[in-house]
């Protein structure tokens, strides 16, 4: 039980100091820095429209706790995931808050450790039986990147997948087909920018199964003892709950 408790106040105590964080961001002032950051593309993969994932670490651990930004595409107004890691390799979930902008919105995030967890979906093109799908995706932060990573992933039957600018680095995995992109000493505002388009002539995902979440698998891989005594906890108050309504 100790160590449960220790779990418990270990949530608390990184709330608390995500609470506790500046409100504000002064982007010129600013001095983080990402070592290395991984943006993977996957149009219509479980369902009618793109998923993103975005994933990295900040060079500097040691700024950490703090308020970072990340850019996502205008049309997001909700992420499935806004997590950080720990060293321990826990994930822990933040709450975020998302701003509109003229050409793209912004999702602010109070991380306790340096390295993050994002992703979402949106929809940039109309879904349609024999029909081209077409759209631009801009990777763009506030933040120098030392190595950035942008994998592409092509969707099952399709046509004419081009990407530009093109690349000649590509791999599978899992019966899935990237195309990667992998850029050095990227700056701070410095924009890369992907044309992607296909024709595809039925409406159906790549895959069949509903996409879970990381917070949700990671919650219930981590904490399943906990989950079983709590339920069995509340068998055993409901049984003599009724067993003294009976008396």
């Amino acid at each position: 039980m100790s160590n449960k408790f220790s779990t418990i106040v270990l949530y608390a105590v990184l709330f608390l100091a995500c609470l506790a964080l500046p409100s504000s961001l002064s982007y010129a002032e600013d001095i983080l820095k990402i070592g290395r950051m991984k943006v993977t593309i996957m149009p219509e993969y479980d369902s009618q429209s793109v998923l993103v994932v975005q994933e990295g670490k900040f060079a500097d651990r040691t700024m950490f706790p703090k308020h970072v930004t990340f850019s996502i595409p205008q049309g997001v107004d909700k992420l499935t995931d806004a997590c950080s890691l720990s060293p321990g390799g826990q994930h822990f979930c933040q709450l975020y808050d998302i701003a509109k902008g003229d050409a793209r919105n912004f999702v602010k995030i109070g991380l306790p450790y340096s390295d993050f967890f994002i992703d979402y979906k949106y929809s940039p093109f109309p879904i349609k039986e024999n029909a081209k799908r077409e759209f631009t995706f801009s990777v763009f932060t506030y933040y120098d990147i030392q190595t950035l990573e942008v994998d592409i992933q092509r969707p099952y039957r399709v046509k004419d997948f081009t990407i530009t600018p093109s690349s000649e680095e590509t791999y599978t995995k899992k019966d899935f087909e990237y195309t990667k992109y992998t850029f050095n000493d990227v700056k701070a505002e410095e924009e890369k920018v992907f044309n992607i388009s296909y024709f595809k002539e039925d409406t159906r995902p790549s895959v069949d199964i509903k996409y879970e979440s990381m917070s949700t698998q990671g919650f219930f891989d981590g904490n399943i003892g906990e989950l079983l005594l709590g339920a069995g906890v509340l068998a055993l108050a409901a049984l003599f709950y009724l067993r003294r309504k009976k008396n």
